[in-house]
């Protein structure tokens, strides 16, 4: 991702916490059905009972909740280029982790059981493909269990110029060179699948 692309993303984000304030449509999500579906799905990759979790794109970090609700105690960070996000989120859940960063310029230093991201890859950018498969292998390396990442389907009536819509059969191909456990779900009643991908 291009410099003026992520300041655009970034700037994208930051209006609408401007304007809407803590809210599931300033990171994008259209319902919290929609929101808690994505969650449940992402966390059927594996028993995350005290685990280790990373969750890049956190945005305002409401995967931590469902996380706790659902498994117990877990160990998480969250991960988010958007200052104002991080602030916001550091605020709802203080017993957190929370860090701004990019991964792919700044190092995290530690490792994680599974690394979730969740919506954070779906903009249209120049080289979406180059850029998302960094970002696979990024979050892969520092990752002892496996990843999870969800994608907008091509498989769709519709697709909007702003968003991106990586077809799965190059998601598997990508996840393939990393790893020969894989696993796409695109079974759940939304227009995207999940791609996990195991150690």
């Amino acid at each position: 991702m291009k410099a003026h692309e992520k300041k655009a993303l970034v700037n994208l984000y930051e209006s609408r916490y401007v304007k809407l304030g803590y809210d599931i449509k300033t990171v994008g999500w259209g319902s919290l059905d929609s929101q808690l579906l994505r969650f449940k799905i992402l966390g059927e990759i594996g028993e995350l009972s005290g685990a280790s979790v990373c969750d890049i794109g956190c945005g305002f970090g409401d995967f931590y909740p469902y996380l706790i609700k659902s498994f117990g105690a877990v160990n998480y960070t969250g991960v988010d280029i958007g200052d104002k996000l991080i602030e916001e989120a550091a605020c709802q859940y203080p017993e957190a982790q929370f860090t701004v960063c990019d991964i792919l310029e700044t190092p995290l230093n530690q490792t994680f059981d599974y690394t979730f991201c969740s919506g954070a890859l779906n903009y249209q950018i120049e080289d979406n493909e180059a850029y998302i498969e960094k970002m696979l292998e990024k979050m892969f390396s520092f990752s002892t269990r496996g990843i999870a990442v969800n994608f907008l389907s091509s498989y769709v009536d519709f697709e909007s110029d702003k968003n991106y819509h990586l077809p799965p059969e190059v998601a598997f191909k990508m996840a393939q060179k990393l790893s020969r456990r894989v696993t796409i779900r695109h079974d759940y009643p939304l227009y995207e699948y999940t791609l996990y991908v195991y150690r």
